[in-house]
């Protein structure tokens, strides 16, 4: 069995699919597609078998082609949509991509989600407040003893003010349980770490692992933990974190980090030349236009900004 493709590799072939289909596609499209297949076998990967999904989905092109298939096709369709629907139409064909944990499907089925580059925020039924960050996703379910959030992916503030009802809260990662009475605090899901940052109040974290002991953080503290325990534990700030404000902060952060983040609110590819990887980035930045801070970024270090696709830039060394 061929291993399965990643969610956000699986899109970006979409991507690359949707940009050659556009009218006069430049030489210089087809070379950063081509970079893109050849950075890693995963992604040549995806892309054949995305010209195989485009090859069935053009053979499906009847009168009595299925409507989800159809819908997929219609070149009315937003991007974001024509994504999705083929994301859809993959993962019911014969099992091509292992979907099942992509952002495609849990957006389907979460109870609440954001989509890339947005901000969305929620009341729960007990006055929970629950703003969730750029392409996250999460379920509640409320039972007779306890409120539970699922974190899915991404990331959330919670502000727990008052209990309506008595009932504490639970919130689940991949990597344990944090439990809360009143609190104010944000969780975010890495790849194989959850990280958690308390404003107010205080929290009860119990990772996954049955041996290790639960773990108390008090307001100002924050922790990253993994499915063992422990990662590393160190001071937070007392304010909500820049993002549910719609800002982006950085404080002598490498560029290579920077960039990264700046990765989670925008769709593409985001990179630096390796030798501009520790140069440090400070400054608060909108994160209403991205575009607008790749540039801004760029200025103030006297890079150039090398775009072969808007989904594909580079910030490399300026020329002479």
């Amino acid at each position: 069995m061929s291993p399965s493709i990643p969610g956000d590799i699986a899109e970006q072939a979409m991507h690359w699919q949707l940009e050659l289909q556009e009218p006069g596609a430049s030489a210089e499209t087809l070379a950063a597609c081509m970079n893109w297949r050849q950075a890693h076998p995963l992604h040549e990967r995806a892309w054949q078998r995305a010209e195989a999904l485009a090859q069935r989905m053009s053979e499906m092109r009847s009168p009595n082609q299925r409507p989800l298939a159809h819908a997929a096709l219609r070149p009315t369709l937003s991007r974001r949509t024509a994504l999705k629907q083929l994301g859809l139409v993959l993962a019911a064909g014969a099992g091509a991509w292992s979907m099942k944990d992509t952002a495609v499907l849990q957006d389907l089925t979460a109870d609440y989600h954001s989509q890339v580059g947005e901000q969305q925020r929620y009341v729960l039924a007990d006055n929970t407040e629950v703003e969730l960050n750029t392409d996250s996703a999460i379920n509640v379910v409320f039972e007779r003893e306890a409120r539970r959030i699922k974190l899915l992916r991404g990331e959330m503030l919670i502000t727990r003010d008052k209990m309506a009802d008595g009932r504490p809260l639970s919130v689940t990662t991949a990597e344990g349980r944090i439990d809360a009475a009143l609190a104010r605090f944000s969780v975010r899901q890495r790849a194989g770490v959850t990280q958690v940052s308390v404003y107010q109040g205080s929290l009860v974290i119990n990772p996954m692992a049955r041996r290790q002991l639960a773990m108390t953080l008090q307001a100002g503290e924050q922790l990253s933990f993994n499915a063992e325990g422990a990662i590393t534990r160190r001071a937070a700030a007392l304010n909500a974190p820049a993002w549910s404000q719609g800002m982006l902060v950085a404080q002598a952060q490498p560029l290579q980090e920077f960039l990264a983040e700046l990765s989670r609110y925008r769709r593409g590819h985001l990179a630096c030349d390796p030798r501009l990887a520790n140069v440090p980035v400070s400054g608060t930045f909108p994160l209403a236009n991205t575009e607008r801070i790749i540039f801004a970024v760029a200025d103030t270090l006297q890079l150039d900004v090398r775009q072969f696709t808007r989904y594909w830039v580079t910030l490399q060394p300026r020329q002479a």
